[in-house]
């Protein structure tokens, strides 16, 4: 995987850019297929893994919780794993980041057809606590997303001072949980007042596409407002040193 002087030129100025057909729509389609088994309750896999719908009002058709983030997938079954650590994926990662990476975390997301699950803009790094320029993250589709369908929009040039703005705490509507707990947890974003939306990119992208953003670009996602399932695996690297 060969970035383009555009790509490599785009990243370093906006913080961000697209990669079309990082991972082919086969391989894509595997772990989409998998993320459907997880949601039907189709595994045996701790607890610890899954960010769940309150589980005192929402149920899957087996009475098991319904997961909506899955954390750290790749430790768990080889399927992921050969998507976190795709050849494509590191190599475009070395030339963003400018030498060696390893994987820093990955989370799939399920981007339920009743629920919204829109999220609000936000630094990575804020959550992580990686220096700059020292963190990338990639946002694979697994489904065709765009305006009101899971899209990420991202705010241009946002990285350009390497500072965290301090963000306010929410929770999502509805809430995310914790499968092991079944207690609800606070997210963080950038208030909403702060924000000149008019700044912003959306970017459509199909299955098996990736956008690739510094760990201090603001981004959000889209809600679902599709009628189907949406995911997306979102899989972040830092560099070795």
């Amino acid at each position: 995987m060969q970035l383009t002087e555009e790509q490599l030129e785009q990243y370093r100025t906006e913080g961000y850019t697209v990669v079309r057909g990082l991972i082919s729509p086969e391989e894509g389609c595997r772990v989409r297929n998998r993320l459907m088994e997880l949601l039907a309750g189709d595994h045996d896999w701790p607890d610890t893994h899954f960010q769940v719908l309150n589980p005192s009002k929402f149920r899957n058709k087996e009475g098991g919780v319904v997961p909506i983030g899955v954390q750290r997938p790749a430790m768990q079954e080889r399927i992921f794993k050969e998507i976190a650590d795709h050849s494509n994926l590191e190599s475009a990662m070395e030339q963003l980041l400018g030498g060696p990476v390893k994987r820093f975390t990955d989370q799939a997301l399920i981007k339920h057809r009743t629920i919204s699950g829109q999220s609000f803009f936000h630094q990575d790094s804020f959550y992580w606590h990686l220096a700059p320029e020292q963190g990338c993250n990639s946002w694979i589709a697994l489904d065709e997303v765009g305006v009101d369908g899971c899209a990420l929009a991202i705010m241009p040039g946002s990285h350009q001072s390497w500072r965290l703005i301090e963000h306010e705490a929410y929770y999502d509507e509805p809430s995310f949980h914790t499968a092991r707990s079944g207690e609800a947890f606070t997210r963080w974003r950038i208030p909403i007042a702060e924000i000149d939306f008019s700044g912003e990119v959306l970017l459509p992208m199909a299955p098996g596409d990736a956008a690739f953003f510094t760990n201090y670009t603001w981004h959000r996602s889209e809600p679902n407002n599709s009628g189907v399932h949406k995911c997306a695996y979102a899989i972040a690297y830092q560099l070795r040193s």
